[in-house]
């Protein structure tokens, strides 16, 4: 079993791979710590990608710093609500391995769990972590993988509450929902960040991408995951409204809504999935960054960790309203239908170059290092 003179040793129980496409808090975190000399282990979510990498390891050993990856149960689309009982048990069994695997590198009676999705709530019966953490980052409804399991779900984040010694929220919304439920809750607010030097080196060291229109108009441009919570039907008005510039999306979607966006709009342009190294180029190709998202509740959680990135690169960034944005010191445009949005949008061209160290020196203020230092004190603070 593996010792650290540190007293904390954090492991994250994620909701996504190591290896996810859109790296996000979770993984940032953890790179952090390690740089900082924190103890950290990052658990992946159970899925069969994760038991593919595992069995991928027996035959070259892990390239991928401190993971860990569980086997998992049955797949999400077979789980039955209504037959809870059983899956937990099914988790039980899983969980052994898993405890298993984290007795060979830490003390588990020492270590402290951040729990980012519910879904890890019955894991947690059979791993003794001396604290555990809810790093509530979105509305629950974010990680339910059917819509059939959103009661389930809910009830595991109800459990995984009560059972926290602590909550980090990412915005004051959730940090306002989570003390409704439980009032003696400690939450510390932690919001998202970005890595200056990582997104300025991938910028310089990129030629600009050569799917990118280069008709000579404005571009403006969205990186992330093109899901639910995109309004499919603004970026089709304000895409119409303003055909003297050409809209750029980069990232994976799940298809919905965007066969009726596309139809009749020639200055909208979906370029999928892009390598994570390769997203500093795209967002320094844009002219004018852009958060679309559609105004749920879901959205109105959110702090994004895109406007981050688009504001280490001194971009001008306009947003659908997310949470907390007071906190971006107005630096974000906020609007909420299309005569704002296109309004602010042109507002963000004609400022050209006037607020770019601005943008910068926020971003440097609110890195990743920043959070991850926040975070060993928030936890250290429930420690003692």
């Amino acid at each position: 079993m593996g010792t650290s003179d540190c007293a904390i040793h954090l492991v994250s129980l994620s909701a996504v791979t190591w290896g996810f496409g859109l790296v996000g808090r979770t993984r940032m975190l953890t790179e952090a710590w390690l740089r900082q000399g924190q103890p950290t282990t990052f658990v992946q979510v159970p899925s069969y990608r994760t038991a593919l990498q595992r069995l991928a390891t027996v035959f070259r050993p892990p390239d991928q710093g401190p993971v860990v990856r569980p086997w998992p149960i049955w797949p999400a689309r077979w789980w039955n609500p209504a037959k809870e009982g059983r899956l937990r048990r099914a988790i039980r069994r899983r969980a052994v391995d898993l405890r298993r695997q984290l007795d060979r590198l830490l003390d588990l009676s020492e270590a402290t769990a951040v729990v980012i999705s519910p879904v890890w709530t019955p894991w947690l019966d059979s791993l003794p972590f001396k604290h555990v953490i809810y790093d509530c980052i979105d509305e629950v409804a974010v990680h339910v993988p059917r819509p059939r399991l959103v009661q389930l779900y809910e009830k595991w984040e109800d459990e995984l509450v009560q059972r926290a010694a602590g909550a980090v929220v990412t915005a004051e919304a959730l940090g306002e929902a989570l003390r409704r439920r439980r009032t003696d809750l400690s939450i510390a607010t932690i919001r998202n960040g970005v890595d200056v030097e990582r997104f300025e080196a991938g910028a310089r060291s990129s030629p600009r991408p050569a799917d990118v229109p280069a008709k000579g108009r404005p571009i403006v441009g969205f990186v992330g995951a093109l899901y639910e919570w995109i309004d499919w039907k603004l970026i089709g008005d304000v895409a119409r409204a303003l055909p003297d510039y050409d809209f750029v999306f980069v990232g994976p979607h799940d298809g919905r809504g965007l066969a009726d966006m596309l139809t009749g709009v020639e200055n909208a342009t979906f370029l999928g999935a892009r390598p994570y190294d390769r997203v500093p180029a795209y967002v320094q190709a844009f002219d004018v960054c852009w958060v679309p998202f559609d105004q749920s509740r879901v959205s109105r959680a959110a702090n994004p960790v895109k406007i981050y990135e688009y504001l280490a690169l001194g971009k001008p960034v306009v947003s659908t309203p997310v949470a907390d944005t007071d906190s971006f010191e107005g630096l974000v445009r906020v609007g909420r239908d299309l005569d704002e949005i296109g309004e602010h949008l042109r507002a963000a061209l004609a400022e050209g170059d006037e607020r770019v160290a601005e943008r910068v020196h926020f971003a440097r203020a609110n890195s990743w290092e920043a959070r991850a230092a926040d975070y060993v004190s928030f936890v250290a603070s429930l420690a003692g």
